[in-house]
């Protein structure tokens, strides 16, 4: 095995020795540190497994190269999904925060979550300690070329050097981002770039195309960054931190601020800004042709929302702080590929930046994304056993989403390379496996972002009970700690408790002016507690002092109590529609199921369900364009198949 190989480092002055461990392979290797490859490094990792992460800079690991933001609307739900499997980013959240918010506070609670922004300094200093801590994850600087196959599997991945050298191992994450042939539009200038300061991949994205991988373009983009000491914030009125909003992980109590939580603030574009646009329309890169991506829907650049939503006389602005008691300021709403000199002449139009100092100009990226069509339920690739893809390379945008496929990814490729079943995440237990399904089923025509209406079950997948969706599938498959489950055991103990106290204890006819003096209307006969919070005026305080009884003195215990109460019979429905679904999910389709033999498809059915090769009815019943008369004559067909098998 090679040690203290010198490697050329992209984006450094000189190059960078970095030691492998003194073993002979490697169970996993991930390619890429980003949001996604941290999680998979990781999972495998603290799953037992041998595990290499390469990349190509070491001090890029967890880098952020866009906002300062995690968690929000579906993205927040995710978060607290990723750390309810055991997975990193809510932990490193709550130690690098802040601000934090409270989001959908006017809705449901299906929709309430929680957004924070985070130091980029500390947090990617907190994830590259946590890698490099790790016990059996090994960090590799250098640049993947290509992945090495031995017949129809993964045997190990090439490292780009004056003399490429091959590291074995069973299988591999690709998690490379807007790295495969990275362009970075500003304006009329182009530069080969996955972001700023990174050179492109370009031989891993031949190697794709070579494989048989579908890539298409994509393009993201960034807001300027401008100078707090720039800024008018008399102008600018501000959003103060909601300490109270609680953590992201389950882990904790609290959040770890090392201050006093910062504020952002808000303006708005105005007509003049508008105008400014308009008239600089072919300064932008989107505009004038030079980009061939497709860019975000649901997170469109301040070109497209002026052209797009002419109507409107301004757009929402917010000034974010990047760090603690650095300068720069993220622009959150003003994503653009203009030129620099037409950027700064917007920016001064907002109300609060008419002297500002632009410290960076936006600029957007296209890059290759593989066709995620092409990809198994479990995220490995259908044109290689072994091969996982996880993240931005997906079709996906956000950190959240990333996270999510990567700890996914690394779940699998950990289990692929032991031998075991991989592990299934179905949309009706988590908003991770409603993206991956859509991912895989759908495919992607556009960057996709997780939004709270794709999920069909949302009530049940809210941001408050992730643990106790995902926290034993966690700790059986080796990655959530006996910490966490201890921690989740006490808790769900407490709950359980709590209900059947409140199922037990009865408010009977002769207590009316009891009820009445806490505005309730008198009950017949009696009715539990747990019946009396079915009406929506009883919150679990009043139940309390009404059946003179005391739940539990823990605000996260007395919270699940309480929605469980109040929404049994939404609950119950939503069980309903689940066990449906399940029934279609547990008809499984053959992996080498021939759908030519099947007379009777239509010609549309067959050519999506050849391609995708869904693998259980559930799937194939949501692919696009795939009859419900096609479903029926399929589930006749393998029904009818079964039952010879079974008779024979």
């Amino acid at each position: 095995m090679l040690r203290d190989r010198q490697l050329p480092v992209p984006g450094a002055n000189k190059t960078t020795k970095y030691t492998l461990e003194p073993v002979e392979r490697f169970d996993v290797v991930v390619v890429g540190a980003g949001q996604a490859g941290i999680e998979a490094a990781l999972a495998s990792a603290r799953m037992g497994l041998r595990t290499a992460c390469v990349t190509m800079r070491l001090d890029r690991i967890g880098h952020l190269p866009c906002n300062c933001s995690i968690g929000g609307p579906a993205k927040g739900h995710m978060a607290r999904e990723v750390d309810a499997i055991g997975g990193q980013m809510g932990v490193t959240t709550d130690h690098a925060l802040t601000h934090i918010r409270r989001v959908g506070t006017g809705r449901g609670p299906a929709v309430q979550t929680i957004r924070a922004h985070v130091c980029k300094d500390l947090y990617p200093l907190l994830m590259r300690q946590t890698l490099e801590r790790q016990p059996n994850l090994t960090l590799i600087e250098g640049i993947v070329a290509g992945v090495q196959s031995q017949g129809q599997r993964v045997s190990g991945v090439w490292l780009q050097a004056e003399t490429p050298f091959l590291i074995e191992c069973q299988s591999v994450v690709l998690t490379t981002g807007t790295f495969l042939n990275g362009l970075c539009h500003e304006g009329q200038k182009k530069t080969k770039a996955a972001r700023h300061g990174d050179l492109p991949s370009v031989s891993l994205s031949d190697w794709l195309r070579d494989l048989g991988v579908n890539l298409r373009r994509f393009k993201t983009g960034t807001t300027p960054r401008i100078a707090k000491s720039s800024i008018d914030f008399s102008k600018t009125p501000p959003l103060a931190s909601e300490p109270d909003a609680g953590p992201f992980s389950f882990l904790h109590d609290r959040t770890f601020e090392l201050k006093p939580l910062l504020p952002c603030w808000q303006t708005r574009t105005t007509p003049i800004t508008h105008e400014l646009i308009q008239a600089n329309l072919h300064e932008s890169a989107m505009y004038s042709g030079q980009i061939e991506g497709v860019g975000p829907r649901y997170c469109p650049s301040i070109e497209d929302k002026i052209v797009r939503f002419s109507d409107k006389e301004s757009h929402p602005v917010f000034l974010e702080q990047e760090t603690w008691d650095g300068e720069e300021i993220y622009v959150q709403g003003v994503s653009t590929s203009l030129s620099a000199h037409v950027q700064i002449d917007l920016l001064r139009t907002i109300p609060g930046l008419e002297n500002v100092e632009m410290l960076r100009p936006g600029y957007a990226v296209e890059y290759d994304m593989a066709d995620p069509l092409q990809l198994t339920p479990h995220l490995m690739s259908k044109l290689l056993d072994g091969l996982f893809l996880a993240g931005q390379l997906n079709g996906t945008s956000g950190y959240e989403e990333a996270a999510g496929q990567g700890i996914v990814a690394g779940i699998n490729a950990a289990r692929y390379s032991q031998n075991q079943e991989p592990i299934d995440f179905p949309r009706d237990n988590s908003f991770i496996g409603v993206m991956v399904d859509d991912l895989v089923t759908k495919g992607v025509e556009d960057p996709y972002r997780m939004l709270t209406a794709r999920a069909e079950h949302r009530l049940h997948l809210r941001n408050d009970n992730a643990d106790q969706r995902l926290t034993e599938i966690g700790y059986q498959v080796g990655l959530a700690s006996r910490e966490r489950w201890e921690k989740f055991c006490e808790k769900q103990a407490k709950i359980v408790r709590g209900l059947a106290i409140l199922e037990s204890t009865f408010v009977h006819e002769s207590q009316g002016e009891l009820l009445e003096a806490h505005g309730q209307q008198p009950v017949k006969n009696k009715i539990s507690l747990f019946d009396l919070m079915k009406r929506p005026s009883v919150s679990l305080d009043i139940a309390e002092r009404v059946g003179r009884i005391t739940i539990s003195s823990e605000p996260l215990v007395r919270e699940q109590v309480e929605l469980a109460a109040i929404y049994d019979g939404y609950l119950k429905q939503q069980d309903r529609q689940i066990v449906q679904a399940r029934k279609l999910e547990s008809i499984r389709i053959p992996t080498d199921f021939d759908y030519q033999t099947l007379t009777g498809l239509s010609y549309e059915s067959l050519e999506k369900l050849g391609r995708i090769r869904p693998t259980t009815m559930g799937q194939a019943s949501r692919v696009p364009g795939v009859r419900p008369s096609d479903i029926a004559l399929l589930i006749g067909h393998l029904r009818g198949r079964h039952e010879a098998k079974r008779v024979n």
